[in-house]
């Protein structure tokens, strides 16, 4: 398949997706902070945050929280922390706190899909646990527009116009080709 055909397919399994163009993750953006927060200050911020993984990923979730909390405290605008302390209140159970990080991990996201696709992702996943199918679907589709491959197959396969559209293009496939 062509690189056109495949746009093609995607705009018509992502409709809100016309005329925005196609979301192409960069390899290089999560190397990348677009902030004012000085460069020092910033290199600092990400080792007191890979100290929060490190210690999220031995179990230490108390500790993970108060790790990112004075990360957070130290430069309240620095959005990946939020999507971190996000995962860190999943992990504890604490969906309220995680929403509300997630919220804020987007405000303020300045723009970077890196960070937005983590968090619609994240989002649309804790409103689907939470029983908001509609505004996990719209954060499905957010996620997937910014790049998340996760959000992208869920949102089509949550989409009922996306199934319809499936189904459909199976069926002519399965005539034209005859498919089992």
């Amino acid at each position: 398949m062509i690189a056109s055909d495949n746009a093609i397919l995607e705009l018509i399994f992502n409709p809100e997706l016309q005329g925005q163009g196609l979301p192409t993750p960069d390899t290089q953006e999560k190397d990348t902070y677009a902030t004012d927060i000085n460069p020092e200050a910033l290199k600092e911020l990400k080792q007191i945050e890979q100290q929060a993984i490190e210690h999220a990923n031995n179990g230490q979730l108390k500790d993970a929280l108060n790790i990112l909390n004075t990360c957070i405290s130290r430069e309240p605008t620095y959005a990946p922390a939020y999507n971190n302390r996000a995962q860190v209140y999943r992990l504890l159970k604490d969906n309220e706190a995680a929403l509300k990080d997630l919220n804020s991990a987007v405000e303020k996201a300045n723009g970077q899909n890196w960070i937005l696709r983590q968090a619609y992702t994240q989002r649309a996943i804790l409103k689907k646990q939470m029983g908001d199918k509609d505004g996990s679907l719209e954060d499905f589709q957010l996620g997937a527009k910014h790049g998340s491959p996760i959000a992208r197959e869920i949102a089509v396969s949550e989409n009922p116009y996306a199934k319809m559209c499936n189904q459909a293009v199976m069926e002519v496939m399965s005539r034209e080709f005859n498919f089992q």
